[in-house]
């Protein structure tokens, strides 16, 4: 399994917003070095929250900074752009990045955003048109034009073609099953949002769960004559997660965060997607039924190894865990979280013959302790492995 952080970036209206770029920035450095292997950053324009209009710029500042990790765009929302000039910025962030973005795109979520670029129902036909202009523009060693319903262009090239041959394609969907199966189709790479459930909800049969669609990439695939283990592999599953010597520590540490930054969500409408059951009360929404039904991955290493266990039996397996940091705490209980998770979680993770040779050594050496071996090392399951991409 891989792993990876994504801002949003989420920073209350209440901060210094001048200094939370910066705090974003080192975030990113400290990414790299615990071994993150991807980080992503959020497109926003309205809503008084989420405080980065153009992503490129971040991850551009971000490249300087880094060598090794790879960089997201999590999500360019391609209805509110004119594709050329979004084919010719991220195509020139590939090279500054030497080959490092992972193009993500979405057709943009957030009601403020939608109602400013006023994308309405249009947003979706805006998607599937920008899209194929974007990929014609990569592809293409000669001049193109269009003519579509939403865009228009006579004999337009990119000055600047991407550094990669094909800058890997994420997309991330919510309320249809389309564009997953676009992913299937095309080898995309599906995202799933951190508030979507594994297996739905009682009653609520019209919102996607996790397998509803990662098993319409994976019967697009088929369809499409490819390899139908492709999408999970490819597949980044969000979700919050914060780690702790203990729940309870972890617990105290996010609880204010968490109730502003789940307070202006649920004021979006996001209620209607976290709830377990028709009419659940938004008061019953508290943080530890987050932990215990939703699931977030919150508490111990032992408690965030478990949790993320439960997601893999209940999903089948994903390629890659992203991380969805919201700015709850401060920048060191951040880092120390962050470190927790890649010193004693990540580990759990490790291809079956990398853990397979850490337990014959250790175990030659502690065959007279009584206290050997721990609980939490012998008796974990074993995590089902897909091969990275």
């Amino acid at each position: 399994m891989n792993f990876g952080i994504f801002t949003m970036p989420e920073h209350v209206p209440w901060e210094n917003w001048t200094l939370s770029y910066d705090i974003d920035l080192e975030k990113v450095k400290i990414a790299e070095r615990l071994g993150f292997d991807e980080f992503w950053c959020g497109e926003h324009h309205a809503g008084g929250f989420e405080n980065i209009p153009m992503p490129e710029l971040h991850l551009a500042r971000a490249s300087a900074v880094t060598s090794r990790i790879k960089l997201g765009t999590g999500t360019v929302n391609l209805p509110y752009h004119d594709p050329f000039m979004v084919a010719e910025r991220m195509a020139f962030l590939d090279q500054l990045t030497k080959g490092r973005l992972i193009f993500g795109l979405g057709g943009g979520g957030l009601p403020f955003d939608q109602e400013l670029f006023a994308t309405g129902p249009t947003a979706g036909p805006r998607f599937d048109e920008a899209l194929e202009v974007v990929t014609r523009l990569w592809e293409s060693d000669e001049r193109i034009s269009h003519d579509g319903e939403y865009y228009s262009f006579e004999n337009r090239e990119i000055q600047v073609p991407p550094y990669q041959d094909a800058p890997e394609i994420a997309i991330a969907g919510l309320r249809s099953l389309g564009k997953y199966e676009l992913c299937g189709d095309r080898g995309y790479a599906p995202m799933s949002m951190y508030y979507v459930r594994p297996n739905g909800a009682e009653g609520k049969e019209d919102v996607l769960s996790l397998n509803d669609q990662i098993n319409a990439a994976v019967a697009a695939a088929e369809a499409a004559g490819r390899d139908p283990e492709e999408p999970r592999r490819r597949w980044r599953v969000l979700r919050e997660v914060y780690v702790a010597e203990s729940r309870e520590q972890a617990i105290e540490d996010i609880r204010r965060g968490h109730e502003a930054s789940y307070g202006y969500n649920i004021g979006l409408g996001i209620g209607a997607l976290l709830e377990d059951r028709v009419g659940m009360p938004v008061e019953d929404m508290t943080l530890e039924w987050m932990i215990d039904s939703f699931p977030m991955i919150i508490g111990s290493p032992e408690d965030c190894i478990r949790q993320i266990q439960q997601l893999e039996d209940e999903t089948g397996g994903f390629g890659t865990l992203i991380i969805n940091d919201r700015n709850w705490v401060t920048l060191d209980k951040w880092q120390r979280s962050m470190e927790l998770f890649m010193r004693y979680v990540a580990p759990a993770f490790i291809p079956r013959e990398q853990q397979a040779r850490r337990r014959r050594m250790v175990d030659g050496v502690m065959t007279n302790s009584d206290n050997w071996p721990p609980t939490w090392w012998s008796g974990r399951p074993q995590p089902r492995q897909l091969t990275r991409a």
